[in-house]
């Protein structure tokens, strides 16, 4: 199964075998191009993902050991929810192979039903990233309720916005997220410095020092949480699941941001159901909550 993922700005692309086993991942990240816009601008994000994908596909097969996707069963292609124009370039590679190739299967996927090897069925799941922020119960394979969901900006969202706001964006070198640089400056800064009334939204920023940017860092972590990958909101999520006898469940961290590794086991997950897709007439949906998706 190759996987392909396109939905923001990470080319991804990852082969698995028949148990899930990883074969291969390959991921190439738009940090340059980001840091020179301040942000990810969804044209330039589509036109990296066409020069970078054909070169992801091709490692990803060469680590895998295949000499061909004719030796493929499937292709699974994030198909939403996502930024139009990335979006689209994922979706016409994995529709042209398997158009050439009329053996191998096509399956869209969306891309945040599955992280990892799941536990049983049914489980609650927190979904935070950055464009997501909502609780969902999980019945079945495609069968999903969402109990609720922000209504403002998602906290991944969020940590961007602050590492901006505090221009660590760069400090923290090449390859690095927002989230994770307030994580590793919060680390060394004190949680209790800056209670963030109402007045504090008001206050200007003005010049910064390296401490008062931990401190902020912390503080700001303390009221927000964390993506999945970060370590404060999994200290408090497993502390909170244990006082009512339940078990937290944590992807790697590894396969907390946009990989093609999830999108092949969704993939994998579905073709075992015996779902296909028609390639020809695919088409990608930037909005596609997981409660319209059908049960399998």
């Amino acid at each position: 199964m190759l996987g392909i993922e396109t939905s923001c700005d990470d080319t991804a692309a990852a082969v698995l075998d028949a148990d899930g086993r990883v074969l291969s991942s390959v991921i190439s990240s738009q940090w340059e191009l980001n840091a020179q816009w301040k942000g990810i601008v969804p044209a330039l994000a589509a036109r990296a993902h066409a020069d970078n994908l054909p070169h992801v596909i091709k490692a990803a097969m060469e680590q895998s050991g295949l000499e061909s996707v004719k030796q493929l069963s499937a292709v699974a292609v994030t198909s939403g929810p996502g930024l139009a124009p990335c979006l689209d370039v994922g979706l016409r590679a994995a529709r042209q192979i398997c158009l050439d190739n009329p053996d191998v299967a096509f399956l869209q996927i969306n891309h945040l039903e599955l992280e990892t090897p799941r536990p049983e069925f049914p489980f609650v799941v927190l979904l935070v990233s950055g464009g997501h922020c909502c609780l969902v119960l999980a019945k079945g394979l495609g069968d999903y309720e969402l109990l609720g969901n922000t209504l403002d900006d998602s906290i991944g969202e969020a940590y961007d916005k602050v590492a901006r706001m505090l221009d660590i964006t760069s400090s923290g070198g090449k390859g690095v997220h927002g989230g994770k640089l307030i994580e590793d400056m919060a680390a060394r800064g004190n949680d209790r410095a800056f209670p963030f009334t109402e007045p504090m939204k008001h206050r200007k920023l003005g010049e910064l020092d390296d401490k008062t940017k931990e401190d902020l860092c912390a503080s700001f972590q303390v009221v927000c949480g964390g993506v999945a990958s970060n370590q404060y909101l999994r200290s408090r999520m497993q502390s909170a699941v244990e006082e009512e006898g339940l078990v937290a469940v944590f992807p790697p961290a590894r396969y907390c941001t946009d990989n093609g590794v999830m999108i092949a086991y969704a993939g994998l997950e579905r073709y075992a159901k015996g779902m296909r897709c028609d390639p020809e007439p695919a088409r990608y949906q930037p909005r596609w909550p997981l409660e319209t998706l059908q049960p399998l």
